[in-house]
């Protein structure tokens, strides 16, 4: 049977964790079932990773969500290379899909990632956008229970709602090299190293872990704290004065995007991730498949993947000092923080496996395309 086509697409080009789990997608499906193309708002870091990777990738990009240059050109697109199913991530992009699928008669599989995609449910865009899906998507994929829940209170029938949580592939995670990132800085030997991986927005809270940074230091002179992501330097802006405010800046160090995560969480003491809201970070399973004790927040959906006290500790969003008495507790006790590693490692190995969510990716496709 010819492979069915699938166009890949999403509103943003990344690096991000909906970006990387679009990456997975386009370059890993069974090619004698499936052929993967892509279209993307600009080309940026997927574009790049998506192209190298041979999946012939195509850009559009819209002014205004209600702009419908982007939705023709989708639909132009779906013609022109006989797609049989468009798959798309995030709010605006899902909107458009379903919109491109009535357009074409084919037919459109969506993906919501985290709370923060809903924030809107309750404003008239919101609520024209998410009933155009509700009514269009063939179904509609939620990286978590907890996003489910949140689309089934506002009118998504159950029945439609598909979870398929995000995998990572192990491989990266073995065998990685110690030593680069502590070099790099400069750190003493003895140093404790805490570090978090997110890109500077507002719901990644790191107003929380600098402040919660600053008690952990106060009681330990060997706690040195990074941090790795995107910086939109608008939005960082209240960090920099912050740190000025708290007099950390020789014992913090933000290093921008960075390509060798696995590398970096090879060299932590503590893995941190202090979100006010998330669906499903594919960070927090990076950290735990490297074998690392997690501190996360209780802010969605990583109280699916971590179990407290067992593979690492959950406590409540918002509170620095929460975070900050966990954080000492694993530095000053490394026996406890390399048994709740280990445990972190093998959930990941036995639940989270990139190749697990490949699989149900590709059973839903199917059952959509009645193969």
């Amino acid at each position: 049977m010819k492979p069915r086509t699938i166009l890949h697409t999403i509103e943003t080009a990344g690096p991000g964790g909906a970006e990387t789990v679009v990456l997975n997608l386009a370059t890993r499906l069974d090619p004698r079932r499936f052929r993967s193309i892509a279209l993307l708002p600009s080309e940026s870091w997927l574009g790049e990773k998506l192209k190298s990777s041979g999946v012939p990738t195509f850009f559009a990009e819209s002014g205004r969500w209600w702009d419908l240059r982007l939705p023709r050109a989708m639909a132009k697109l779906i013609r022109k290379e006989k797609v049989d199913l468009v798959h798309s991530h995030l709010p605006d992009q899902n909107f458009y899909s379903c919109v491109a699928g009535r357009m074409t008669e084919c037919k459109a599989v969506v993906t919501y990632h985290g709370p923060v995609e809903l924030s809107d449910a309750r404003r008239l865009k919101g609520m024209i956008k998410l009933w155009a899906v509700r009514n269009s998507a063939a179904a509609v994929v939620v990286v978590c229970d907890y996003v489910g829940e949140m689309l089934k209170e506002i009118g998504f029938p159950a029945e439609k709602i598909v979870r398929i949580y995000n995998g990572i592939g192990l491989a990266r995670f073995e065998g990685t090299p110690g030593g680069r990132l502590r070099r790099e800085l400069g750190l003493r030997n003895g140093s404790k190293l805490v570090g978090m991986v997110a890109n500077v927005r507002p719901s990644k809270g790191y107003e929380y872990f600098m402040r919660a940074a600053r008690q952990v230091c106060a009681a330990d002179a060997r706690a040195c704290f990074v941090a790795v992501g995107d910086i939109d330097e608008e939005l960082a802006q209240p960090l920099w004065k912050l740190r000025d405010e708290l007099a950390i800046g020789d014992r913090i160090r933000f290093l921008g995007f960075r390509e060798d995560i696995p590398e970096i969480l090879k060299d932590l003491d503590v893995f941190v991730l202090s979100s006010t809201a998330e669906g499903f970070p594919l960070v927090t399973l990076e950290a735990m498949a490297a074998g690392k004790p997690v501190v996360v927040t209780r802010c969605g959906g990583p109280q699916e993947v971590v179990e407290d006290g067992r593979t690492g500790y959950m406590v409540p969003p918002a509170d620095a000092e929460a975070l900050a008495e966990k954080i000492t507790e694993l530095l000053g006790a490394p026996e406890r923080a390399a048994e709740l590693g280990a445990r972190a490692r093998r959930k990941i190995e036995d639940e989270f496996s990139v190749e697990e969510m490949i699989a149900r990716y590709e059973e839903l496709y199917g059952r959509v395309l009645g193969a």
